[in-house]
């Protein structure tokens, strides 16, 4: 599977103010520079791109909004006019600018990469639907751009679990959780070794279970239909976990991984605040 779905195209409402003219995906965490033991800060979106990367994801769709377009892609843009400038320069944080820089133009300009801008996000699935051109035929991930992993690992075996059986359309990545607002909800149960998904909803008041669905998913393109098979739910938006409960009631199979690995969500300011004490802490 070379092909990855981004959304970034949500307003950002709840970390105002810093969200109007900066979208969640650019905030940043601290992670190693590869080259010393000093720290630093990228935005979710420069890792979330990296660890696909260097999973042999090659073909890249990042769904913004309107307002935030060019801030990301400008930075995931190669500048070559500012690397000739940082490299004139003798200070050492300058050169250890530059090789971290390079390292991402590297990949970048080993990717395709396109963009597609949201006038008015109405939802998750609104925004994988707009990717329905872009991924044709073809498998692929899809991740959402305000969560980010440490660790890319649990990738390997979750697309293996995707790929070993040709009748799976969908696989979610599953968490036990103790607190379960705001998350979608799955049910499993196992059949010959598989988790098998019965059915999901998306932020119930009274979930069904303690699973919670992970903003990572490996989809087949029939996820397209399906989105345009299914209702506005929560929030009276298009939501990819209803029309994986569209899937389901079509008899697609549906299976899950489940994971204890940490990983940051930076949706709130407690989350995000989260998220830096973290990442300071371990710095990949």
């Amino acid at each position: 599977m070379k092909t990855a779905v981004i959304t970034t195209g949500g307003l950002g409402t709840r970390e105002a103010t810093i969200t109007k003219s900066n979208p969640k995906t650019m905030l940043p965490v601290f992670t190693n520079s590869n080259y010393d033991s000093d720290p630093v800060l990228k935005p979710i979106i420069e890792l979330i791109f990296d660890g696909l990367f260097d999973k042999g994801f090659k073909r890249f769709c990042i769904i913004v909004s309107s307002n935030h377009k060019n801030i990301i892609k400008n930075h995931l843009t190669p500048d070559k006019t500012f690397l000739e400038l940082l490299s004139k320069r003798n200070a050492y944080h300058d050169k250890r600018f530059v090789k971290i820089l390079s390292r991402l133009y590297k990949k970048i300009e080993k990717s395709e990469i396109v963009w597609i801008s949201q006038k008015t996000p109405m939802g998750f699935g609104h925004a994988l639907l707009s990717a329905k051109k872009f991924v044709g035929n073809d498998d692929f991930l899809l991740h959402a751009g305000d969560t980010y992993f440490p660790n890319y690992e649990f990738l390997t075996k979750f697309m293996r679990l995707f790929k070993t059986d040709k009748k799976i359309s969908c696989n979610l990545l599953l968490e036990s959780k103790k607190f379960l607002d705001g998350y979608g909800i799955a049910q499993i149960k196992k059949q010959n070794g598989q988790n098998i998904v019965f059915d999901v909803e998306e932020k119930p008041k009274k979930p069904k279970s303690n699973l919670a669905i992970l903003p990572v998913y490996a989809f087949k393109p029939i996820i397209f239909d399906a989105l345009k098979r299914t209702d506005h739910g929560y929030n009276s938006e298009l939501q990819v976990t209803d029309a994986i409960k569209t899937m389901i009631g079509n008899d697609e199979k549906i299976t899950a991984m489940k994971i204890k690995q940490k990983w940051l969500d930076i949706g709130t300011p407690q989350r995000y605040l989260d998220a830096l004490n973290y990442s300071f802490k371990m710095k990949r």
